[in-house]
């Protein structure tokens, strides 16, 4: 297996593992409105902020998807992916727009932020350390200093992994727990420790 950067022939693998690592689910508006929110717009307007894990027929079985500005992702997201969302679900259209109010206070701290999944089969093997490792060294080229994602409250799997790579806890509210990491600006530096 291997990580590597982001290719258009990626798209509809990291829509399945988008949906295949979320809550199950058997509805096609359900599984829309996960592509729509969590992985459209960085394969579609940020890909080059997008890393894979590959297996070796290299087929994505794992990503990293990051936006490195914040105000632009809000931007576009509202003109072009929110009125979608607003006709999938409603409410979750109301609770991503509470969550981009949230999120713009700590923007400025915090301009990137990122969303990583990987296939069950997959997991436990160092690959989500590995796609961490390739987007903070490609977050440290181009100068961000810092990177926030939200994860479930009740996800203490997924919150002791980004605990362990060096993540703090933002803020808590409406189910979600927001993390931050300070992305070490020095080549040769390692992960950051709590």
């Amino acid at each position: 297996m291997k990580i590597r950067k982001y290719q258009e022939k990626d798209k509809k693998n990291l829509q399945y593992i988008c949906i295949a690592t979320a809550k199950p689910t058997n509805s096609e508006k359900q599984k829309e409105l996960l592509t729509t929110l969590y992985n459209d717009y960085f394969t579609e307007c940020e890909s080059e902020n997008v890393f894979v894990a590959a297996n070796d027929d290299d087929d994505a079985i794992g990503y990293i998807l990051c936006s490195t500005d914040f105000k632009k992702y809000r931007k576009t997201m509202k003109k072009d992916y929110m009125p979608k969302v607003w006709k999938l679900n409603k409410s979750k259209w109301l609770l991503t727009q509470l969550e981009f109010i949230i999120e713009t206070h700590y923007a400025k701290r915090f301009p990137a932020f990122l969303h990583i999944d990987i296939l069950d089969g997959y997991q436990r093997q160092g690959l989500g350390h590995k796609l961490m490792d390739a987007l903070m060294s490609h977050l440290r080229e181009k100068g961000v200093p810092s990177v926030m994602l939200g994860v479930s409250a009740d996800n203490e799997k997924g919150i002791n992994f980004y605990k362990k790579y060096g993540f703090y806890e933002v803020i808590r509210g409406m189910g979600i727990c927001k993390m931050a990491y300070d992305v070490p600006q020095q080549q040769g530096e390692g992960t950051q420790s709590v």
